[in-house]
C-alpha cells in the first residue's frame, strides 16, 4: 500500500520549521488519540494516531528528515526499521496528551512492539547512496555505449576491518548505557529510551582508535568503474549500479546513482525520440524538385523534394530517428527545408535572375505590385 507524504499527513509546507511540526502533531494527536474518541472510532483513531506519530518521529528528526525529503519514503523504509524510526523521537513534551499512558506503551499496543524495554540488537545499516554525472554525445545515446567514471566512496578500512579500533585492541563497551545502546529520559508518568549520545546507540566505544580511519572504521577512496549506456538513453535518465554507493561497516554498501546527460548536437534537435533538422537546398530544386541526399544520424538516405517546395517546409523520414529505450523501434527524423539565398551572383547569374523576374512580373503581377 502506498504511504501518504508526512507533510501532507501533519497539514504542514515542505519547509515547516521544527515548532511549526510539533504544533501540528500536538493538534492531531489530541484529536486522534484512541482514549479521546468514542468507543466507534477507536479503531480509524489508532490507524491516524500511528499515521502522524510516524510522520512526527521522521520529520522531528534533522537526519530521517533529510533522508525523507532526498529519497522519500525509500530514504526510510530502507535505512531504519520501525523501532529505528521512533527510538530517537522525542516524544517528552506531549505527556500531557498520553495522561496515564506513556507513549512507550501506546507503541508496544499499536505497533506489536517495543522500542522502550529490553534493548534489541540493531539492525544492520545499509551504507548511504551516493549520486554522480556523467555527459555523452547524442551519438553514444544512439547506439549505446560504456563509459568510465571515477568518484569517491566510503570503504571499510582494511587496517581495522570497519571496527575503529587500532590493530591488537577492541571495542569496549560502552559505560554511560552499559551497552545497551539506549539511555532512559522522562519522569515517571513518562520514560522514553533514546539513543546513547556516547556510543551512538552501538553498545560499545572505541578507547585506542585505528590511525588510518581515525576511528570511523571507514575511509574515503577513488572508485573506478565502468557504466553500460543503453541505446536511447533519455538525458536525465538515473542508472542505478547496486552495491557501488559507500560501504557499512555493518550492513550491505548503497548504490550508485549516475545521472546521465546528452551533450546539444550540431545537426540535430532531439524531442523524445524523433530528431529535427534543417537541410538547404537551392532555389531551382525547390522550383522543379528532385531528390537529395540527407545524412540522418546512422546513415545517408535519399529524400523527394516535390516541385514548388516551400520554405520551411517539414517532411518526415518516418523510422530514422532515436531508437525507444529497450525496443527495436525508433522515432522519425524530421527535415526543414530552407532556400538557399546566395548573397552574390555572378554576372550571368545576375543576368537569368533579371530576365526570370521580368518574366514572373508579366505572369504574376499581383506578386510585384507593391515592390519598386
Amino acid at each position: 500500500m502506498t504511504k501518504r507524504d508526512y507533510y501532507e499527513i501533519l497539514g504542514v509546507s515542505r519547509n515547516a520549521s521544527i515548532d511549526e511540526i510539533k504544533s501540528a502533531y500536538r493538534r492531531l494527536a489530541l484529536k486522534y488519540h484512541p482514549d479521546r474518541v468514542p468507543e466507534n472510532q477507536k479503531k480509524e483513531a489508532e490507524e491516524k494516531f500511528k499515521e502522524i506519530s510516524e510522520a512526527y518521529a521522521v520529520l522531528s528528526d534533522p537526519e530521517k528528515r533529510a533522508n525523507y525529503d532526498r529519497f522519500g519514503h525509500a530514504g526510510i523504509d530502507q535505512q531504519y526499521t520501525a523501532e529505528d524510526i521512533f527510538r530517537s523521537a522525542d516524544f517528552s513534551e506531549f505527556s500531557d496528551i498520553f495522561g496515564g499512558t506513556s507513549f512507550a506503551d501506546l507503541f508496544s499496543e499499536f505497533f506489536g512492539g517495543s522500542i522502550f524495554g529490553r534493548r534489541e540488537r540493531r539492525s544492520p545499516h545499509r551504507g548511504s547512496d551516493l549520486q554522480t554525472h556523467i555527459s555523452i554525445t547524442l551519438e553514444d545515446a544512439f547506439y549505446g555505449t560504456n563509459k568510465e567514471i571515477t568518484y569517491y566512496r566510503a570503504k571499510v578500512c582494511s587496517t581495522c576491518s570497519g571496527t575503529g579500533a587500532k590493530p591488537g585492541s577492541k571495542p569496549v563497551r560502552c559505560p554511560l548505557c552499559k551497552g545497551r545502546g539506549v539511555i532512559s529520559e522522562g519522569s515517571f508518568f513518562f520514560s522514553i529510551q533514546r539513543t546513547c549520545p556516547e556510543c551512538k546507540g552501538k553498545g560499545t566505544i572505541i578507547r585506542d582508535r585505528c590511525r588510518t580511519c581515525s576511528g570511523r572504521g571507514l575511509v574515503r577512496e577513488r572508485q573506478t568503474l565502468k557504466i553500460k549506456i543503453p541505446a536511447g538513453i533519455i538525458s536525465g535518465t538515473s542508472l542505478r549500479v547496486r552495491g557501488k554507493g559507500n560501504e557499512s561497516t555493518d550492513g550491505p554498501a548503497g548504490d550508485l546513482y549516475v545521472i546521465v546527460a546528452i551533450e546539444p548536437d550540431e545537426k540535430f534537435e532531439r524531442r523524445g525520440d524523433d530528431l529535427y533538422m534543417r537541410i538547404e537546398i537551392p532555389y531551382p530544386v525547390a522550383v522543379f524538385g528532385g531528390k537529395i541526399k540527407v545524412n540522418t544520424i546512422d546513415r545517408a538516405v535519399k529524400m523527394k523534394i516535390p516541385a514548388g517546395c516551400k520554405d520551411g517546409q517539414v517532411f518526415k523520414l518516418k523510422g530514422f530517428g532515436m531508437p525507444h529505450l529497450n525496443s527495436t523501434h525508433r522515432g522519425d527524423l524530421y527535415v526543414s527545408i530552407s532556400i538557399f539565398v546566395p548573397q552574390k551572383t555572378s554576372s550571368s547569374e545576375k543576368k537569368i535572375l533579371e530576365d526570370y523576374m521580368d518574366e514572373m512580373k508579366k505572369n504574376h503581377p499581383d506578386l510585384f505590385k507593391d515592390i519598386s
